[in-house]
């Protein structure tokens, strides 16, 4: 499958799970599972997966490393470029990744992706956490043509449903960013008149 199809099959997926379940208010886990579901009913369920670890301890010295912070970064959901699933965490005793650091994941990867729900938190969305996801998204994105010059690199995208109930978003502050910051991270936002619901009195009751 080209790159091509994949942007259009994740596009198709995204746009389903936001006018499909913007309205419903739950954790995010409950958000990622149903995005989950979409995705999995576009690729097949062997080539999505959710949080694989990848250390880059070991990654290039850059002001965006530094920046991104911490020792590993999971991408919130992924898509792989064959079908089926196999990603050990780089240190588990059971199986580990062969290269000791989990970095040759990101050449069986054709799409990482950061998400982010309005209505899963009280104060709605915060541009801070998400500009630490593209970050961490472009920082994958560095790594891999370091690591693997000359091959196509995965998608990414970073996901943002501006669903809550009380506040608003402006997409254009992170579209900016990801346009001079973060030129290989795709903003996918979508922002929707069917949010949840509050009384008056924020109480809810069925």
């Amino acid at each position: 499958m080209g790159q091509e199809q994949v942007d259009i099959r994740f596009r198709a997926a995204w746009d389903v799970f936001a006018q499909t379940c913007g309205h419903f208010w739950a954790p995010e886990p409950s958000y990622q599972a149903w995005f989950a579901h979409y995705l999995i009913s576009q690729f097949g369920i062997d080539r999505v997966a959710r949080e694989p670890l990848i250390h880059i301890k070991n990654f290039t010295e850059s002001p965006l490393k530094s920046k991104v912070g911490g020792g590993e970064v999971r991408p919130d959901v992924v898509v792989t470029r064959e079908p089926g699933i196999m990603m050990p965490h780089y240190a588990n005793q059971l199986g580990k990744a062969s290269d000791r650091s989990g970095l040759g994941l990101l050449k069986t990867l054709t799409v990482v992706s950061e998400f982010k729900i309005g209505a899963s938190a009280q104060k709605g969305l915060k541009m801070s956490e998400l500009i630490r996801d593209t970050d961490k998204l472009q920082l994958l994105l560095n790594e891999f043509e370091v690591q693997h010059p000359g091959v196509e690199p995965p998608r990414a995208y970073a996901c943002v449903l501006d669903n809550h109930g009380r506040q608003k978003f402006d997409p254009n502050v992170l579209r900016e960013y990801c346009g001079n910051e973060t030129p290989g991270v795709v903003p996918l936002i979508v922002s929707t008149e069917a949010r949840p619901l509050i009384s008056a009195d924020r109480l809810i009751t069925r």
